[in-house]
C-alpha cells in the first residue's frame, strides 16, 4: 500500500504534465501572421546635391485603409517595424516635403534599395501643403 500511493502520485504528475505540454504546441491552423517575426525597414532621403533631408514625412500606403508613418531625422533616415506577411503588393511610400516634388514609391522598390532621392523639378509641395500632409500622417499607425 504504502508503494502504491507513491506510485498514483507520480503516475498523476506525469500525465498532468504532457497534457500541458500538448496545450503549448502550435494548432495546424494557426495564422502563419502569428508567426512571421516584425522587420525593421529603413532608409535614407535624399534632397538636391545628395543633400540628407531632415523633417520629410513619409507614409506608407499598406491598402486603403491602413497607413504607416515616419519622419526622417537629421541623417535623412527613417524606420518602419513592418510585419511583410500583411503588406500587399501595391502598397507603396509616399515622400513630401516643402519645395520638392511629391514622390510615390512602391514597397518593393524600397524593400530592394532603401534610399530615395527627392526632385525640385516639377510641381513642388507648397509649406501649407506639406503642413497638411505632416500632419495628416499623425493618424496613422507606428508599427504594423
Amino acid at each position: 500500500m504504502r508503494l502504491l500511493l507513491p506510485l498514483i502520485f507520480i503516475f498523476t504528475l506525469l500525465i498532468s504534465c504532457k497534457s500541458q505540454q500538448k496545450g503549448e504546441q502550435l494548432s495546424g491552423n494557426e495564422d502563419i501572421e502569428a508567426i512571421t517575426e516584425d522587420e525593421l525597414l529603413t532608409g535614407k532621403v535624399l534632397g538636391k546635391g545628395k543633400k540628407k533631408m531632415e523633417y520629410v514625412a513619409v507614409k506608407l500606403v499598406v491598402d486603403e485603409n491602413t497607413c504607416m508613418k515616419a519622419y526622417t531625422d537629421k541623417d535623412g533616415l527613417y524606420d518602419f517595424l513592418i510585419n511583410p506577411s500583411k503588406l500587399k503588393e501595391d502598397s507603396y511610400f509616399e515622400f513630401v516635403y516643402k519645395g520638392y516634388v511629391k514622390k510615390q514609391v512602391p514597397y518593393n522598390e524600397i524593400a530592394k534599395n532603401g534610399t530615395v532621392t527627392l526632385s525640385t523639378k516639377g510641381e513642388v509641395v507648397t509649406s501649407t501643403d506639406y503642413r497638411i500632409f505632416y500632419e495628416a500622417i499623425r493618424s496613422c499607425k507606428e508599427e504594423l
